[in-house]
């Protein structure tokens, strides 16, 4: 698959009258979605569109316009919807983005945010038009419903989509048509989807996750697409009144899952498997959901760079095995390798040697793998070896075809010449049954270098103490002595990236000051 889009448009006239698209109780078939594309891509071409951004939540008029600005040959930006002001405004003015789609509910800090930026066209999806503001309602009602998709070559750029910039300026990612039908082309054939798969889709559809690695391959196969702007109850109802067999969710929404009151008032029976992404999954939550549901949870590794790399895989079209029935899994991994067109290795930081298993760094190379990052030579050049493969900076360990990740590579911490993974320590701390969530994360210590310290939410009526958690790290968990955690803090209160995941820098810097005498 090398041309998503031609892909759509096969399904558009093989399954016109089909569901593709259900949200806020509304469905819309492919007839319909195609239509609306269309209209707004002749709307782009007449103003001559080059880049096109959407800051926007879970919602139907998204595809409509991811879709729209694809078929006018135009560049999609993602942008992620909880950017703040000002990193909206670097985005827009980095992607040199012409046009911009938001809510009404947000046309106030989207005028600030492109003001001074290359934005020539506001585009709001529910609110009326005037001389400053387009109406996408009028341009889907004025403009015809049909038109030739632009042709593209397969280098050419399907859209940027924008890092939550973790560790400073937003990256914006490049992708190819070529590298988007290799990454859903990828996902068709591991999880097996055909026109009869029915996906909830709670992710955020700005991220990877939430399109190229759900909808995109749903919507290429002929199914259907269930999207959701996340709460607990309305992910249990849309299960219940939509019956859908697979839900992509992302971050904390397994935790949702795992604690939800009363599941057993919805009925559950059609979900077969859940896919977890964007955050590291907590062990209790995991272990919560194993015991409470019928549905298993399905773990991937990916990245935005190259998309889903390890994922585990469904057993038969529209159903998925149990995970006590699958030979060979590895409670915990995050699945074994897409090895239809993507290559991995693992370099030792250190000596530079490269295995396929063991533990390292991973590297990737093949069609799925960007393009590069938008504006920056620099950091491509360094992001990937002389013979093309991507540094991941990812460091996993691979045994028997499953993959554990073990942390971010500038985020091992050294502690008395000796690296520790923050994941095999939060592991250990989250089976406490006391324990939410867990972030381990290094403080400096005059001896060691650097002490492994945990961050810890709690479950709300538990009463454990700190003491209480470092003795059980000690005694229970089967963690080597350099890996077990010398200072605990609990909290309520984690930091975020737009993400949802935790910039451990930022627990360095707020726990700085209550790093204990030199022992």
């Amino acid at each position: 698959m090398s041309n998503w889009i031609y892909e759509f448009e096969n399904q558009v006239h093989h399954r016109g009258r089909a569901v593709a698209i259900v949200h806020d109780g509304r469905s819309f078939t492919y007839d319909e979605l195609n239509r609306s594309a269309s209209s707004f891509a002749h709307w782009l071409r007449e103003i001559g569109a080059g880049r096109v951004a959407t800051y926007l939540t879970n919602c139907y008029e998204f595809y409509v316009v991811q879709f729209g600005t694809v078929k006018a040959g135009a560049v999609s930006v993602a942008t992620n919807y909880m950017f703040g002001e000002e990193t909206l405004r670097y985005v827009l003015q980095d992607s040199s983005a012409d046009v911009l789609v938001v809510a009404e509910k947000d046309l106030a800090e989207a005028k600030s945010a492109a003001a001074g930026t290359n934005v020539r066209y506001l585009v709001t999806l529910d609110g009326p038009g005037n001389d400053q503001v387009t109406s996408l309602r009028q341009v889907l009602t004025d403009y015809p419903e049909h038109i030739v998709s632009m042709p593209k070559d397969d280098g050419d750029l399907f859209n940027v989509t924008y890092t939550s910039g973790t560790t400073g300026t937003p990256k914006g990612v490049m992708k190819t048509h070529r590298n988007i039908g290799a990454h859903v082309s990828n996902l068709v054939h591991a999880w097996k989807l055909t026109p009869e798969s029915r996906w909830l889709c709670a992710g955020p559809v700005y991220h990877t996750s939430g399109l190229e690695s759900s909808s995109l391959p749903v919507l290429a196969a002929g199914g259907s697409v269930i999207s959701l702007r996340w709460k607990p109850d309305a992910f249990f109802e849309h299960v219940d009144r939509y019956r859908p067999d697979a839900a992509y969710i992302a971050g904390a929404m397994i935790v949702d899952i795992a604690d939800y009151e009363h599941p057993e008032r919805y009925d559950l029976s059609s979900l077969r498997f859940v896919i977890a992404g964007g955050a590291p999954m907590p062990a209790r939550a995991y272990q919560k959901i194993l015991d409470r549901y019928e549905f298993t949870v399905c773990e991937r590794l990916g990245m935005t760079e190259a998309g889903i790399i390890f994922v585990d895989r469904v057993g038969r079209p529209g159903s998925y095995e149990p995970r006590d029935e699958l030979p060979g899994h590895r409670i915990g991994s995050c699945g074994s390798p897409l090895y239809n067109q993507t290559q991995f290795r693992l370099v030792d930081p250190v000596t530079n040697d490269v295995r396929s298993v063991g533990e390292g760094e991973l590297q990737v190379r093949g069609d799925s793998v960007f393009a590069g990052y938008l504006n920056m030579p620099e950091r491509t050049k360094q992001s990937f070896t002389d013979d093309g493969w991507f540094i991941s900076g990812d460091i996993v360990r691979i045994e028997d075809d499953h993959v554990w990740h073990l942390g971010r590579r500038d985020e091992i911490i050294i502690s008395g010449g000796e690296n520790v993974s923050p994941r095999s320590v939060e592991k250990v701390v989250e089976s406490h049954p006391a324990v939410v969530e867990a972030v381990a994360f290094p403080l400096p210590h005059e001896r060691w270098g650097q002490e492994v310290c945990v961050a810890v939410v709690l479950q709300p009526d538990a009463t454990v103490t700190a003491d209480e958690l470092l003795d059980f790290c000690k005694t229970g968990g089967g963690l080597a002595k350099y890996e077990v955690p010398k200072q605990v803090f609990i909290t309520d209160d984690l930091p975020r990236t737009p993400t949802q995941s935790v910039p451990r820098a930022k627990l360095t810097q707020r726990y700085a000051t209550a790093t204990k005498e030199p022992a």
